[in-house]
């Protein structure tokens, strides 16, 4: 498992960079609302899909599922997905530090290879995220709608 310092800025070639690039209004918008309800915590990505050598990542779509984890649950959601107690100090210390109006702690998970990322110096606030998801709700909804048919 790896933990990050991430500034967005920075060069996009592994496929958690590229989850985060494609997504980042989901994932920003999924911050937001879960610190609105929840307080601090955690967006987890959880890829459901293969990614195999053949996907073109910038163009092929990765699907995945997300949710917010507030910080009194983290521990338990650890875990779960048996991370190392080091790597749990340093998660723990993110989610209590972090600055949720403009930072997003982030856990990507596909199969039993986890990063945790400090998603900083963002273009765009989560709260933002939220309002421009909440403005264009349509098209998100459009978009889970058709995934659910394809599956």
């Amino acid at each position: 498992m790896r933990f990050q310092h991430y500034d967005l800025r920075s060069h996009f070639d592994h496929w958690q960079d590229l989850v985060i690039q494609q997504n980042f209004l989901q994932i920003g918008f999924t911050s937001w609302n879960g610190y609105l309800r929840l307080g601090r915590g955690l967006v987890t990505c959880k890829i459901t899909n293969r990614i195999n050598a053949s996907m073109n990542l910038s163009i092929d779509s990765v699907v995945f599922e997300q949710e917010f984890v507030a910080q009194a649950q983290v521990e338990l959601y650890l875990r779960m997905l048996e991370v190392d107690s080091q790597a749990g100090v340093a998660i723990h210390e993110a989610i209590a530090t972090y600055d949720p109006t403009q930072a997003i702690v982030l856990l990507a998970r596909r199969d039993r290879e986890v990063q945790v990322s400090l998603l900083q110096n963002l273009k765009i606030s989560p709260a933002d995220c939220y309002k421009q998801v909440q403005h264009r709700w349509s098209e998100f909804q459009l978009e889970a709608t058709e995934r659910n048919r394809a599956e």
